[in-house]
């Protein structure tokens, strides 16, 4: 008898011992759920970055292109600076080559 209540009071705590297990499982689903969803809002906002990340290399791309752009027209405006400054010189060796 004596070992009988001592089986059913092994019993008894392994059933609490099992409720308390199932509920930490419990826990511990809610709390994998939730990262989960933080994973996946965050993968969300990744795919976003990335695309806007995209746009900026694009633009990055054309700003360089029209930099370089820019760079041969300043070379050239600079040329055409330098010839008529070079312009005067010329004219005025004419002048006194023409009335000598």
């Amino acid at each position: 008898m004596e070992n009988e209540q001592r089986i059913v009071e092994l019993l008894a705590e392994t059933l609490i011992k099992f409720d308390q297990m199932i509920d930490e499982q419990k826990q511990t689903n809610k709390r994998l759920e939730n990262v989960e969803r933080t994973l996946s809002e965050m993968e969300t906002s990744l795919v976003s970055v990335d695309n806007r990340l995209e746009k900026v290399e694009s633009g990055v791309v054309k700003l360089n292109l029209q930099s370089t752009e820019n760079t041969r027209a300043i070379f050239k405006l600079a040329n055409e600076v330098e010839n008529i400054a070079h312009l005067h010189e010329r004219v005025t060796k004419l002048e006194k080559a023409v009335y000598k």
